[in-house]
């Protein structure tokens, strides 16, 4: 993958989302564009394949801030951006073509008064290509519910500074 990732089209911005009639300011850290060189497909049974459908097409990355504190808020960032990108004649953010895709990286924070900072991060979790709102809110929920089972499993184990970050498909039919 080709990344612009040091050298961004932006930086340092925000998007306001109305949520539950409340407003919530996500911070934007960038917007960059990459470009896919190809992938593997391990889904023949005895040989690797190479994809090169979206080799050298060029996408835009937006990358937020960890502001979003509940599924409503991933939610409504994911339906103002579609709106945003649409409206700015970006993309048809059509994502069931394949124009647009939301990679959410999920970690909880567990309140502690007894650490230092109050308090310690699970580890993120990424989840790649999704590519519908109800992928989008039906990953989330999961992914939240999972890391708060993990956590109460092994409260001293399952923490951001012993583990590390993970990344993860969504099957929608399976779950």
């Amino acid at each position: 993958q080709i990344s612009q990732y040091d050298l961004p089209l932006s930086s340092d911005g925000y998007i306001d989302l109305l949520v539950d009639g409340q407003a919530k300011r996500v911070g934007i850290t960038r917007a960059h564009l990459e470009e896919d060189a190809g992938k593997n497909v391990h889904d023949l049974p005895d040989c690797t394949g190479v994809d090169f459908n979206r080799a050298s097409v060029p996408l835009l990355e937006i990358v937020s801030e960890p502001d979003m504190n509940c599924v409503e808020e991933v939610m409504a960032y994911a339906r103002s951006m579609r709106q945003l990108v649409r409206y700015l004649g970006i993309s048809h953010a059509n994502m069931q073509q394949g124009h647009m895709r939301f990679e959410p990286n999920i970690s909880l924070w567990i309140f502690d008064e007894s650490e230092p900072d109050g308090g310690h991060y699970t580890p993120i979790v990424e989840v790649k290509n999704l590519n519908s709102f109800r992928a989008l809110e039906r990953t989330v929920a999961f992914e939240i519910d999972r890391q708060t089972e993990q956590w109460q499993e092994d409260p001293s184990g399952y923490r951001m500074d012993k583990m590390a970050k993970q990344n993860r498909g969504w099957d929608d039919v399976r779950e």
